[in-house]
């Protein structure tokens, strides 16, 4: 059931790490959370390319009703999905995590916070879970429908 809930691109271009990141925004996690939520918007997961770089993508399926009108003006097919690529990742840890089966993993809230040039994202979920992620490279965010068209954030 899951594997046909995506579409194939999406499998395809995240495990071969190639999603077109040059359609993205560079911006920090601080001004994304001045403008946009992850609040209610569910998990598709972390992915984390060791194998040649110290980036990792979060990969989520952005729930739209929390988006500003401009945005969900352009949507056409369905909610978007949202990537997040983080780089010079130090360190992922998680915290209260139970297992879930058949729902999906709800975002409940984020944080975002600098410090001597570290960069801590907490990113909890609605069952009390936690994500822990310390990087000090740059956010890309890139936003994609189901079709795969590129929407502008």
């Amino acid at each position: 059931m899951i594997e046909n809930y995506y579409p194939s691109w999406l499998c395809q271009e995240l495990i071969n790490n190639c999603l077109p990141w040059q359609e993205g925004k560079n911006m920090s996690f601080g001004d994304f959370n001045e403008q946009y939520t992850l609040h209610d918007s569910c998990w598709i997961g972390i992915f984390y390319n060791i194998g040649y770089e110290q980036a990792i993508t979060l990969a989520i399926d952005w729930n739209s009703v929390w988006l500003p009108d401009e945005i969900k003006k352009g949507i056409t097919v369905g909610e978007p999905y949202i990537f997040i690529r983080l780089t010079g990742v130090e360190q992922i840890s998680t915290a209260n995590y139970i297992d879930i089966v058949n729902i999906y993993r709800i975002i409940g809230s984020c944080e975002f916070e600098e410090i001597e040039g570290k960069k801590f994202l907490a990113i909890d979920d609605v069952f009390g879970g936690q994500i822990n992620i310390v990087y000090r490279g740059e956010e890309t965010f890139l936003k994609l429908e189901k079709n795969r068209r590129i929407l502008k954030i």
